[in-house]
Formats: structure tokens, C-alpha cells, sequence
């Protein structure tokens, strides 16, 4: 065979692969590849989806990879559980969507152990979740910035709803923060955009050393339900932390749209399109098959003049 037949076929391969090397989901649950969300995580590459099936995961996950998503079929009934051991979920990476579980009984004795643990984490995603009875329910700590929390239920934390600490720029908008010691503790942190959520029954409701965060966006702020008026609600700590405009009625929290890493370059948004995709993607392959053909055209034309 001509060597620069050999050599085109050599490409067509290389492109054929390529062209099947996108994204993937990879299914956790009875009867799946991956009977362990965590086996899941340590197979998955940038751009995959774990989905998670129903059942109770007895797991303390570690997220080191940039760019997955983890999402459960049903937020009441796909749980993750820690045994009162460390974290839930730990995540250490950028670009990491969490959504669709139940998350509990946290423990360890680390100031940054929650239900949910960002430990230098930037550009992720918490939503639409149930984060219950654990020490602390979700920690942003030192550096984790430009996070998103939204759509979930933080409630029966022993400490703290959430904590911030050394941490900026976050988003923490349409939640239900109830019946946790402090619902929110934000401490050495600015620039943090907290508005749209429900306080009810914290023993305190919100704690902010500095006085440089947000608590209130564009004139609508949070619900309290310790408000005694119609006035700006004033939050424990630094001298100007206050809510300037308290909702006078509780926020209507819903699930938000989850933006799935596979299919970034479109944003397609939905978690139930996530779930449907079940093997490589190939965007570019039909192209790259029609380069192959004119390379081949021409090679052949080259060997016939010859």
C-alpha cells in the first residue's frame, strides 16, 4: 500500500478515536458498573457525569478532579451518609456540580468538615439538595470563591447552617436555612452575595464579622423569621452586617437548573438531560470524516500522475 495511504489511514484512526473520546456518564447503583459513588469519581475524566440511582451511600467522597458532575436521580431518596466521620462530600477541585442527594450525619473534628467541604474549590456548584443533621451542612473555606449555593434545604446543623471562611465572591441565593445553630457564620470574608433565602428558627440567625458582605440584592433581601419590623434587619458581628431590605414573606424555594459539564459549550441546563446521555459524544466527526475523504481524493489523484 502507498505510504501516504498508510499514513491517511493512520489519521482516520487517530480522528475515529478522538472523535468518540467526549464526554461520558458513568451510572452508580444496584446492578450499575459502579456500585460506589467514590469508584465513580476516581473513573470519571473532566466533562463526565455520575449519575447516582436511589439507595443510601455510606461514603466520605473525595473530589480532586476539575469539571464533573455529580448528580443523584431523587434528592429524598439518593443519600449520602458520613457516620458522623469527616466529610460527606469534600471537594477540592474547580467546576464540580453537586445535586439531587440527601446529605447527613457529618462529623470529625476538622474546622472545615461539613456535609458538603470546599477547601479551595472555585466556580462550583451545590443545588438542590437536602443537607440535614450534620455539625456543620455546607463549609466554603479558605479561598473556595465564586461558588454557587441554591435550591436546597440546610437544616439541624449542629453549628453552622453554613460557614464562610477566607472565602469571596460566592452566591448564596434560594435556600431554606432552618433550625440550625447559626444559619449562616461568615467569617474574615467579604464579597459575598447572600439574598432570596429563608431564616427560620436558627438560634442565631446569621453572624458576619466584617460587615463587608451582601445581604440583600438589588433591594430584596432574605426572610428572617426573627424580624420584628419592617426595617433593616441587623445581623450579629461586624458594625455594618444587615439585611437593608428583609422580605416580609418566606421565599418559595425551587429546584434551579444545573448546568451539566458535557455539554458546556451548549449550557444545556437540565439535570433529567444529564441523566439521558449514556455513552461518548462525538461533535466534531463528521467533519473530521470528511477531511479524511478529501486527503484521500487527493492521494489517490497524486499516485495516478505518477
Amino acid at each position: 500500500m502507498n505510504k501516504i495511504l498508510i499514513g491517511v489511514l493512520g489519521i482516520f484512526i487517530v480522528l475515529l478515536n478522538l472523535g468518540f473520546a467526549g464526554a461520558a456518564t458513568l451510572n452508580v447503583g444496584t446492578g450499575q458498573t459502579y456500585t460506589t459513588i467514590q469508584s465513580a469519581i476516581d473513573a470519571a475524566n473532566t466533562g463526565d457525569i455520575i449519575s447516582v440511582g436511589e439507595g443510601t451511600y455510606t461514603e466520605n467522597l473525595v473530589i480532586k478532579k476539575n469539571g464533573i458532575s455529580v448528580i443523584g436521580k431523587n434528592k429524598e431518596k439518593t443519600i449520602i451518609d458520613a457516620k458522623k466521620t469527616g466529610s460527606a462530600i469534600r471537594i477540592e477541585a474547580n467546576n464540580v456540580v453537586i445535586s439531587g442527594f440527601t446529605i447527613q450525619n457529618n462529623g470529625g473534628s476538622g474546622k472545615d468538615d461539613a456535609g458538603i467541604s470546599l477547601y479551595k474549590a472555585n466556580n462550583n456548584m451545590i443545588a438542590n439538595s437536602i443537607i440535614v443533621n450534620n455539625n456543620v451542612g455546607i463549609s466554603l473555606y479558605t479561598s473556595s470563591n465564586n461558588n454557587i449555593i441554591s435550591g436546597n434545604y440546610i437544616k439541624s446543623s449542629g453549628r453552622y447552617g453554613i460557614f464562610i471562611y477566607t472565602s469571596n465572591d460566592n452566591k448564596i441565593y434560594n435556600n431554606n436555612i432552618e433550625s440550625n445553630q447559626i444559619g449562616i457564620y461568615a467569617d474574615s470574608t467579604s464579597t459575598n452575595h447572600i439574598y432570596s433565602n429563608n431564616f427560620i428558627d436558627n438560634k442565631d440567625q446569621a453572624y458576619d464579622n466584617s460587615g463587608k458582605n451582601s445581604w440583600d440584592e438589588e433591594k430584596s433581601g432574605n426572610y428572617w423569621s426573627s424580624s420584628k419590623g419592617s426595617g433593616a434587619f441587623v445581623i450579629l458581628g461586624g458594625a455594618n452586617a444587615k439585611d437593608n431590605y428583609p422580605l416580609s414573606g418566606t421565599v418559595s424555594i425551587k429546584d434551579v437548573s444545573v448546568p451539566t459539564q458535557s455539554s458546556s459549550a451548549e449550557q444545556k441546563s437540565q439535570v433529567a438531560k444529564a441523566e439521558g446521555t449514556t455513552g461518548k459524544s462525538s461533535p466534531g466527526f463528521a467533519v473530521s470524516l470528511a477531511v479524511v475523504a478529501i486527503i484521500v481524493v487527493a492521494a489517490l489523484k497524486n499516485r495516478k500522475r505518477k
